[in-house]
C-alpha cells in the first residue's frame, strides 16, 4: 500500500499495525498537511457484506465522540475497493506494551490511567455506545502520558435489542466479563468489568485468570472469585482491593452502575487509600465466600455410557402411575403457595394502611442538603418522593432547589399532592477542555464551542513547530475542567515567525539570475510576465514589489521579462530614437472592469514631462499591458506608467 493515494487526499507511508479486520498505515494528509493514521479493511472482508456493515458502524460509532482520551476519527470513506478509516495518529505505545516494559505500575499511576480511561467511557456511554473490547491492547499511551481509548472495531450504538455476539467475535476472552463469554445481554457495565480487568493488570503485572484455552478462561469469568490484587502484590491498598472487586463482580447489578460512580470511589481514593469500608457493597463484600465451596464434577467414561444409554421400553399405564404421585404433590405445593402468597399480600396491605398516617405535613426543603432532606422525609414518613439532577451555576452540589409540593401542604389519600418530587443541583455543568495541538484550527474552534458549549476567543502567534493554521494551545491548559459557557482561549498557529527584508533590484537580470537573488533574500518569485511562454531569453524588465520595498519574509515578487512577441508599430521610427516596450502590470487590489493607465516621458536632464497616454480606458482583463514608445538612441529619459493613480512601472535608460 506504501505509495497509494486514498481518495485524493492521504498518501500512505508505512504500515504501523495490524488487527483482526483492518490494516493500520501511517499517512500523510496532503490538505492539512499533518500526519494521520488509516486504518484499511483486510481484502479478506471486502466482499463480506456484514463486515462492511461492521466496518462502517465502527466509524459512525467513533467519529461521534469526541473527548481528549479517545482517539480521534476524521474521516471514512472508500477509495478503489479499500475501505478506509482515517483518525488521528498517536505517536506511543499500548498500554500492553507498557505493562510488559514496566510490569506493575505503581499503584497511584494506575489510578490515574484508569480515571482517564472511565472519562473516555463514561462520555461513550452518554451517546448510548458500548465499546465491547476494553483490553489494554485498545489503549494508547502517547508520549506525553495520556492514555487514549482506541478501536471501536465492534462497539455499537445500544438500542432496545441489543445481543451479544459470541466470544470468539467480541475481542480477548481474558477481559470479558460473565455475561459476554455466556452470550447474554451487554450494556455499559459489561465494559466496567473489563476495566476491572485492565486495573487488575496494571496493578499486579499479570491476568486475574488464565487458563490453557479460551474456554478455561472464560469458565474462570463465570465461576471463579478473582485473587485480591493485594495477594498478588503486596501493599496495594485495601481500599483498591474493593474498588478492582466491585468493577469484577459477577453479576451487574453488584458492579458500579456507571464509569463515573467508579471515577468517584477513584478519586476518593487518592485521598484516603487505607479506607476500605466506604466503596464496597455488602453483597459484594461477601461474594467471595459465595462461590469458595464450588466444584466441578469430573465426567468419567461411566457416566457419559450413563447418559447416552437409551431408555428401555415401558408400559405407558405403568410410567402413568409412576408420575401420578408426584404430580399430585407439586399440585397441592402450587395450590398451598397460591393461598400464601395471597393472604401475605393481604396482610402487607393491611401493614402498609396501618403504617401510612392520614395526612403528613410537607416541609421547607428549599436550599437544605438533600442528604438531610432524605433522613427528615424518612423520618417522617413521607412516601413516596423523587429526586431528580439538574445542573446549576447559582446552587452548590446536593442542594435542593425545587421541591414540587409547597411547605404547609399535606400528602393524604385523596389530596392533588401524591408524590413530592425535589430537583437537586449537580453543580455547575462542568467539561473538560480536550487536548487540541496540531489539529485544524476550524475544526477545533466549532468543537470546543458546539461540542463542548464554550465561548471561543482566537489568538494567533508565530510557532516553529505548528503549520499554518493549526491549533497550538488552549488556555485554560486541555484537561482543565471549565463550566459550559465559559470563555476560552484558542491559540492557533502562523507558522515561523518572517522577518522584514528589503526587496533586491532584479531589472537588467536573467531568470536565473533572478531566482538566485531572492533566495538569497528569503523571497520567491511570483508570476511571470508574458505568461505562456516555455523560456526567458531576455532580462527582467520589470519587478513588483519595487526595489528598496520593504517585504515580510517568503514574499512572492512579480517579475517581467523582455517579450520580442510584441509587434512593434509599422514604420520606421522616427531619426534618433528606438522603440522600447513597456509593460505595465495590474496592481494589486484595484477592483473594477476597467482601469485608467497615464504614461509619461521625462527628460532626465531637463525634468521636462511628456504625456505618452492620457488616462486611457483599458479592461482589467488585458493586463499586464504592453505599451511600445520611442526614447532617444542615446536614452537619457525615464517613462513612468500609472494605473488608476498607482505608480506602477518606472523605466530609466
Amino acid at each position: 500500500m506504501e505509495g497509494t493515494v486514498l481518495g485524493n487526499r492521504y498518501s500512505i507511508l508505512s504500515e504501523i499495525g495490524s488487527g483482526g479486520m483492518a490494516r493500520v498505515y501511517k499517512a500523510q494528509d496532503r490538505y492539512l498537511q499533518r500526519h494521520v493514521a488509516v486504518k484499511i479493511l483486510k481484502d479478506e472482508f471486502k466482499h463480506d457484506v456484514d463486515f462492511l456493515k461492521r466496518f462502517e458502524k465502527e466509524a459512525q460509532a467513533a467519529a461521534s465522540l469526541t473527548h481528549p482520551n479517545i482517539v480521534q476519527i476524521y474521516d471514512v470513506g472508500t477509495d478503489d475497493d479499500n475501505y478506509y478509516i482515517v483518525m488521528e495518529l498517536v505517536e506511543g505505545i499500548t498500554l500492553k506494551e507498557y505493562i510488559r516494559q514496566v510490569g506493575a505500575l505503581d499503584w497511584k499511576e494506575a489510578v490515574s490511567i484508569t480515571i482517564q480511561i472511565c472519562s473516555a467511557l463514561s462520555k461513550a456511554h452518554s451517546r448510548n455506545i458500548v465499546h465491547r473490547d476494553i483490553k489494554p491492547q485498545n489503549i494508547l499511551i502517547t508520549s506525553d502520558g495520556i492514555p487514549k481509548v482506541t478501536d471501536f472495531g465492534i462497539a455499537r450504538a445500544v438500542s432496545a435489542d441489543t445481543a451479544t455476539m459470541k466470544i470468539d467475535t467480541i475481542g480477548s476472552v481474558h477481559y470479558s466479563s460473565p455475561e459476554q463469554v455466556r452470550g447474554g445481554y451487554i450494556d455499559e457495565k459489561s465494559d466496567i468489568y473489563s476495566i476491572g480487568v485492565t486495573f487488575f493488570e496494571m496493578i499486579t503485572g499479570r491476568l486475574p485468570f488464565d487458563g490453557e484455552s479460551s474456554v478455561s478462561v472464560a469458565l474462570k469469568h463465570i465461576q471463579d472469585i478473582p485473587p485480591l490484587p493485594a495477594d498478588v502484590k503486596p501493599g496495594i491498598p485495601s481500599a483498591l482491593n474493593m474498588i478492582v472487586m466491585k468493577a469484577m463482580a459477577k453479576s451487574r447489578k453488584d458492579r458500579y452502575q456507571s464509569a463515573s460512580e467508579m471515577i468517584q470511589d477513584l478519586e476518593n481514593l487518592m485521598g484516603k487509600p487505607s479506607d476500605a469500608t466506604e466503596i464496597l457493597l455488602p453483597n459484594v463484600k461477601h461474594e467471595r465466600s459465595r462461590y469458595d465451596t464450588r466444584k466441578l464434577e469430573v465426567l468419567e467414561e461411566d457416566d457419559l455410557a450413563r447418559m447416552n444409554r437409551k431408555p428401555s421400553r415401558r408400559s405407558p399405564n405403568r410410567t402413568m402411575r409412576a408420575v401420578l404421585p408426584f404430580l399430585y404433590v407439586v399440585l397441592i405445593l402450587v395450590i398451598a403457595g397460591g393461598i400464601y402468597l395471597f393472604i401475605s399480600a393481604i396482610i402487607n396491605e393491611f401493614k402498609q394502611e396501618v403504617r401510612q398516617p392520614e395526612a403528613i405535613v410537607v416541609g421547607t426543603y428549599l436550599n437544605r442538603n438533600i442528604n438531610e432532606v432524605i433522613a427528615e422525609l424518612e423520618e417522617k414518613g413521607i412516601k413516596p418522593y423523587d429526586i431528580v439532577y439538574r445542573s446549576s451555576d447559582t446552587f452548590e452540589k446536593d442542594i435542593v432547589m425545587d421541591q414540587s409540593i409547597p411547605p404547609g401542604n399535606s400528602i393524604k389519600a385523596g389530596s392533588i399532592y401524591t408524590t413530592l418530587t425535589l430537583t437537586v443541583s449537580q453543580g455547575a455543568d462542568m467539561v473538560t477542555i480536550p487536548y487540541v495541538r496540531m489539529q485544524d484550527r476550524a475544526y477545533v474552534y466549532y468543537l470546543l464551542k458546539d461540542e463542548y458549549g464554550l465561548d471561543v476567543e482566537e489568538k494567533s502567534e508565530y510557532n516553529e513547530e505548528v503549520p499554518v493554521n493549526m491549533a497550538i494551545r488552549t488556555e485554560p491548559d486541555a484537561n482543565t475542567q471549565v463550566r459550559r459557557g465559559d470563555k476560552v482561549i484558542l491559540y492557533w498557529s502562523l507558522g515561523p515567525k518572517k522577518e522584514e527584508v528589503v526587496v533586491p533590484y532584479l531589472i537588467g537580470m536573467t531568470y536565473d539570475q533572478a531566482l538566485a537573488l531572492l533566495d538569497q533574500s528569503k523571497l520567491k518569485i511570483g508570476r511571470t510576465y508574458p505568461e505562456g511562454r516555455e523560456g526567458f531569453q531576455g532580462v527582467v524588465i520589470d519587478q513588483f514589489p519595487k526595489y528598496g520595498d520593504i517585504v515580510l519574509e517568503d514574499t512572492a515578487v512579480d517579475i517581467t521579462f523582455e517579450d520580442d512577441s510584441v509587434p512593434v508599430p509599422p514604420g520606421d521610427p522616427p531619426q534618433g530614437t528606438r522603440p522600447v516596450t513597456i509593460v505595465v502590470p495590474l496592481p494589486p487590489g484595484v477592483e473594477g472592469d476597467t482601469v485608467y493607465v497615464r504614461m509619461v516621458k521625462i527628460d532626465n536632464a531637463t525634468n521636462e514631462e511628456t504625456i505618452l497616454i492620457d488616462n486611457a480606458h483599458i479592461k482589467a482583463d488585458e493586463f499586464p499591458h504592453n505599451v511600445v514608445v520611442n526614447i532617444p538612441q542615446s536614452g537619457g529619459c525615464t517613462i513612468r506608467a500609472y494605473v488608476n493613480n498607482i505608480l506602477v512601472t518606472e523605466k530609466i535608460y
